[in-house]
């Protein structure tokens, strides 16, 4: 291997500890908690060495949503693997979130966060757009199984435009982790909890635009163990302790 070569795999490598590390400390201390002298000091390098990856505070905690958004393309983009009906693969997305909430509790308010105008207006361009691929990547991984949902004949002529499906999905998506986000600070004494129902309420919605086969026609009970074993194995034994 070139010099060069490790070089980068080095800067690489290097990045990516200061993710982790910076990821822990705002899931515990939050974004005033986030000190870089303290990371510098959890990393064993100095905050020089930081400042070498990250022009600034701003720019570190949009990589860290940014590295949110890498691990949530990746579940996602599992679905399009699983074998069996188009609305079992976006079945699959969504329990993809499910998880995600489970695993990274802080994952979506993070991405709210690096969204605000005070940070977002501090971050470096090549930053922004690194943000928005991984965004629009996990965007089009729905917007592709709505496609062959529409090829397939599962959602039939006459059906709603790809547009307005994902548009509803994402707005399901958001206002869930919105109200979860919100409940953890004044919890409802009915004890709902939003994500925890989220997949009802797609399979309700999907049924409301005809993607077929309606919820009343398949067994999604048997779907989710399928997607339970064959995608997300791994990251279900992490939840279980496993």
């Amino acid at each position: 291997m070139a010099i060069a070569d490790r070089k980068e795999r080095a800067m690489r490598e290097r990045e990516h500890l200061i993710l982790e590390h910076a990821d822990d400390l705002l899931r515990f201390k939050g974004y005033l908690g986030l000190n870089l002298d303290e990371l510098a000091e959890r990393i064993e390098y100095s905050k020089a060495t930081i400042y070498n990856h990250f022009k600034s505070k701003e720019d570190l905690v949009l990589g860290v949503a940014t590295m949110h958004l890498a691990t949530r393309h990746d579940l996602f983009g599992r679905a399009l693997t699983f074998e069996g009906r188009t609305r079992e693969r976006m079945f699959a997305v969504g329990m993809a979130d499910q998880i995600l909430s489970q695993l990274y509790p802080h994952g979506f308010p993070t991405l709210q966060l690096v969204r605000t105008p005070s940070i977002w207006e501090k971050t470096a361009a090549e930053r922004r757009t690194a943000y928005f691929d991984k965004s629009g990547a996990c965007i089009r991984v729905a917007t592709e199984i709505i496609r062959q949902a529409k090829a397939e004949g599962d959602l039939g002529e006459g059906s709603a435009s790809v547009e307005i499906i994902i548009t509803g999905l994402v707005s399901l998506a958001k206002g869930a982790h919105l109200l979860a986000d919100g409940e953890r600070m004044f919890p409802l004494e009915s004890g709902i909890e939003p994500l925890e129902l989220l997949n009802e309420n797609y399979q309700l919605y999907l049924d409301g635009v005809g993607w077929e086969p309606l919820g009343s026609d398949w067994d999604y009970d048997a779907t989710e163990e399928r997607i339970r074993e064959e995608l997300f194995g791994e990251e279900l034994r992490v939840l279980q302790g496993g």
